[in-house]
């Protein structure tokens, strides 16, 4: 509880420095200062990774660029200086202090549930087995 009332503390006072948002990189799928990030400007939406947080690492996503706690959606900290946090499309910003760069996780597109044949796209397409 503690540990939660920092961290959504910290977030507050981060959406208070307004003026002060973060640069991305030029495609918006890393971020590596301490800052806040616009989402859909500086940021894409998506799965953002961390592997070099420090102790005193602490993110929220926001729903505005307000300093109210209603306005955080979710915060967060660094377990072993990593982390991992989904921000949302609709999610106006998020926030990041002590957790080193971000990496938005991409999809290459490809599963573990084979190239398309067998019993997954049968069952999907309606001609699968009903496994009697």
């Amino acid at each position: 509880m503690r540990k939660s009332l920092w961290v959504s503390g910290l977030a507050l006072a981060a959406i208070a420095v307004l003026g002060s948002t973060g640069t991305a990189s030029a495609a918006g799928t890393s971020m590596g200062t301490d800052s806040i990030f616009n989402v859909g400007t500086d940021i894409q939406a998506g799965t953002y990774t961390t592997t070099t947080a420090l102790t005193t690492c602490a993110w929220a996503r926001l729903s505005a660029l307000t300093p109210s706690a209603t306005a955080v959606l979710q915060t967060g900290g660094a377990v072993n200086g990593s982390a991992s946090v989904t921000i949302q499309s609709t999610d106006i910003a998020f926030f990041t202090s002590g957790c080193g760069t971000w990496t938005l996780q991409v999809s290459t597109g490809s599963s573990s549930l084979g190239s398309g044949s067998g019993l997954l796209s049968g069952l999907l397409s309606g001609t699968g087995s009903s496994g009697s």
